[in-house]
C-alpha cells in the first residue's frame, strides 16, 4: 500500500461545506463530523481527532498555500488512513503559508504505524498541487464524485 493516493484515502460522502467565519476549531471539528458521520470513526474518537490535529496546528500551519490546509493527527483510531474535505467559496483564514484564504481543506487521520505511507501521502499530493490548473479546478469542485475524480485525473498524469 505504499503507493497509497489521495483519492483512495478520501471519504467521499464527508465532503462538507464550511462556513467562511469557522476557526480552525470549528473547521477541523465539522471535518471529524463529517467522518462520524460516515461511520469512519466513532462519536467517542471525534475529540480525539480534534485535539491531536489542533495540538499538531499549534506546531506550525498546515495551510500549505494555493487555498489549500492539510490538518491532520496521527492517532490509533482505525487501520486505515482517512481523509474528508471541506470546502469554503468565499475562503477561510487558516494561517496559511502564503497569507491567502484557504478554500480547500483535506483532514487526514493516520494511524501511528502507517507513519510511512503518510509521508509518501502527503508528497504525492504535494505534487498534484504544484500541476498545472490543479488549484483552479479543485476550487471549481462542486460535489465528492467531482473530487475523487479530480484526484484520479491529476495523480495519473
Amino acid at each position: 500500500m505504499s503507493g497509497q493516493r489521495m483519492s483512495q484515502v478520501i471519504v467521499p460522502k464527508a465532503f462538507t461545506a464550511l462556513p467562511a467565519d469557522a476557526d480552525k476549531r470549528a473547521v477541523v471539528t465539522a471535518l471529524a463530523q463529517a467522518l462520524v458521520s460516515t461511520k469512519r470513526i466513532t462519536p467517542e474518537q471525534l475529540t480525539v481527532v480534534v485535539e491531536e490535529t489542533l495540538r499538531r496546528e499549534s506546531i506550525g500551519s498546515t495551510g500549505i498555500g494555493n487555498g489549500i490546509a492539510i490538518p491532520h493527527c496521527r492517532a490509533p483510531l482505525t487501520d486505515d488512513i482517512l481523509c474528508s474535505y471541506g470546502f469554503c467559496g468565499p475562503g477561510l483564514d487558516f494561517d496559511s503559508l502564503d497569507g491567502a484564504p484557504v478554500h480547500s481543506v483535506f483532514l487526514l487521520l493516520t494511524p501511528p504505524q502507517r507513519k510511512e505511507n503518510h509521508l509518501a501521502l502527503m508528497k504525492s499530493f504535494a505534487s498534484q498541487i504544484r500541476k498545472e490548473h490543479f488549484c483552479e479546478f479543485l476550487a471549481q469542485v462542486k460535489d465528492s464524485k467531482g473530487l475523487v475524480e479530480l484526484l484520479a485525473e491529476f495523480e495519473n498524469r
